[in-house]
């Protein structure tokens, strides 16, 4: 195993302290499983074929996406446009109306995380949506 030193921020340092005894874990584990997410998640993202094919649609969207005052105004927004939004693991996934997955909405740059800032709540499921309708 190769050896690496790492500076870190005296906040980041403490918290990764915290989270290490929290969870009784050593602090070297702990790193190991970030980097190797971290890794593993950018190994998976799109080439940069697939990036440029994005590019069109970004811009198409980018003022709906950017103007949306909440979540159901972004839903309608993006149904005019031909897509909807589903829950992907902790992010949202654009799909078409027949639920053809497009992309991961952050790979439009808007992720599901800033939205919730944006808007003050992650977005409703489709349950919870279909009941404030009826």
């Amino acid at each position: 195993m190769k050896e690496f030193f790492v500076c870190l921020p005296p906040e980041l340092a403490d918290a990764l302290e915290h989270i290490a005894g929290r969870d009784e874990q050593a602090i070297e584990n702990i790193l190991r499983d970030a980097l190797r997410n971290d890794l593993r998640r950018r190994t998976r993202s799109r080439n940069p074929q697939s990036k440029a094919l994005l590019a069109p649609l970004r811009e198409c969207l980018v003022s709906d996406l950017e103007q949306a005052t909440d979540w159901p105004d972004l839903t309608h927004r993006l149904a005019n446009q031909g897509y909807q939004l589903t829950r992907i693991g902790g992010g949202l996934s654009l799909r078409d109306l027949a639920g053809q997955h497009i992309c991961n909405l952050a790979e439009l740059g808007h992720s599901h995380t800033r939205l919730i800032r944006r808007f003050g709540c992650p977005i409703p499921s489709q349950r919870q949506a279909k009941s404030k309708v009826a």
